[in-house]
């Protein structure tokens, strides 16, 4: 028992150490709320089709006289009456299509909202990618700042450097074990931001695959012919859609809805001193009914029509007036996409004359013990420039999710 229990905690961190943001994708888009919500409400707008191809419920009048009325057939003691309307041929088949446009206009909703979802949790990830990505850097400084300081340990107990350049080391590794420190608290707010869109616990672990690829300036490709792929532009789509058909069932209003019924009237022979009219028969009588309705109020229904054929405009501007939008923001994000990219570029040729910097002003030091604190000031810029460029490929990152979300990718 023990041993099942083992391998079970084994599989299942292992499990949680293989998860990756396509799993966490997937975790958030079955867990979350807001989109099993607008589930639900696609199914019951679904349910909406059956009621639509229904025909209107049949009706039914019984009567009786508290006094039997007299007719020639006998003396009537009441009636019951059944009556079924019938809309105009095509009717049901107009308000069913009607129906199913708008479970559309519902289901592209769910879209819209597992697409903004998939933004916010890219959205969560990155800057995680980036604080892992920073600790993994001031560790390295940290490092490096213990070896100069056993470095000038070494040459001041040689008698070739003072004991303050030590110090100095010193203070940038108190500095640097502070940052640290500082990272790994902003994690936990990440986690749980990152957690919560996906409505689980707030503390549950969360495992960083992956680091931030190297943006190349030039490389991204635009992808602005891909905005008419953006779901929330295909719900006004549906919307027009949507008021077509529901334009197209009004248009059935003008016609006359048909009526057929039957009544069934209940006679007795009459008794008495009027007993000897004829026919006197007391059969029951059965009389066929024919109802048709009269629609002459013509200017309700050109209104009602009317109303349909201008919200179909109303959702086409709506639609160009979110196009343009949309466009407007590709842009600035492409261009700061590129301007990230740009920027990496820069700080990798810095970082690579600062490097080589370095390297001569330490084998200077090593030899004759001078310019300790170049050392450490041109290495203290290298290990800055790195995380600014860090902070350049999160912004890369962050500009490529924003593309994604406008292209619906």
């Amino acid at each position: 028992m023990i041993l099942r229990i083992f391998i079970f905690t084994i599989l299942t961190v292992s499990d949680a150490a293989a998860q990756t943001l396509d799993d966490y994708l997937q975790i958030a888009l079955e867990n979350n709320p807001g989109i099993k919500a607008r589930q639900t409400e696609v199914q019951a707008a679904l349910q909406k089709l059956p009621q639509a191809k229904a025909l209107p419920e049949p009706t039914v009048n019984t009567s009786f006289f508290l006094s039997p009325m007299m007719l020639p057939m006998g003396n009537q003691l009441g009636s019951i009456s059944a009556m079924q309307m019938f809309p105009w041929p095509g009717t049901l088949r107009a308000m069913e299509n009607e129906a199913a446009r708008m479970a559309e206009v519902k289901s592209q909703a769910v879209n819209v909202a597992q697409n903004e979802l998939v933004f916010k949790v890219k959205n969560a990830w990155v800057p995680l990618l980036e604080v892992e990505e920073k600790i993994r850097i001031q560790q390295e400084l940290l490092r490096l700042l213990e070896t100069d300081k056993e470095l000038a340990t070494t040459m001041f107990s040689q008698g070739m450097a003072p004991m303050v350049d030590a110090i100095r080391a010193d203070i940038m590794i108190d500095e640097v074990k502070t940052e640290i420190a500082i990272l790994e608290q902003k994690r936990k707010p990440l986690e749980v931001a990152f957690n919560q869109l996906l409505a689980r616990d707030a503390d549950a672990p969360v495992t960083i695959s992956g680091s931030l690829p190297e943006p190349v300036y030039g490389d991204a490709e635009r992808r602005d012919n891909l905005l008419a792929n953006n779901p929330s532009l295909t719900v006004f789509d549906k919307q027009i859609q949507a008021m077509a058909a529901e334009q197209a069932s009004t248009e059935y209003m003008r016609k006359p809805m048909i009526g057929l019924g039957a009544e069934y009237m209940l006679l007795q022979k009459r008794k008495g001193e009027h007993s000897h009219i004829e026919p006197n028969t007391g059969k029951d009588m059965i009389m066929p009914m024919v109802t048709v309705t009269l629609p002459v109020w013509k200017k309700k229904y050109d209104a009602a029509v009317e109303e349909r054929r201008l919200m179909q405009l109303m959702y086409a501007d709506m639609k160009q007036d979110m196009k343009n939008e949309l466009a407007s923001m590709y842009e600035m994000t492409f261009y700061e996409l590129e301007k990230m990219a740009q920027m990496t570029e820069l700080l990798n040729l810095q970082m690579t004359k600062t490097q080589q910097a370095i390297d001569l002003v330490l084998a200077a030091y090593s030899n004759a013990g001078q310019n300790f604190e170049e050392v450490l000031r041109l290495q203290q810029m290298l290990f800055r420039y790195r995380m600014e460029k860090v902070t350049a490929q999160t912004e890369y990152q962050l500009m490529l999710v924003k593309l994604d979300y406008l292209t619906g990718q």
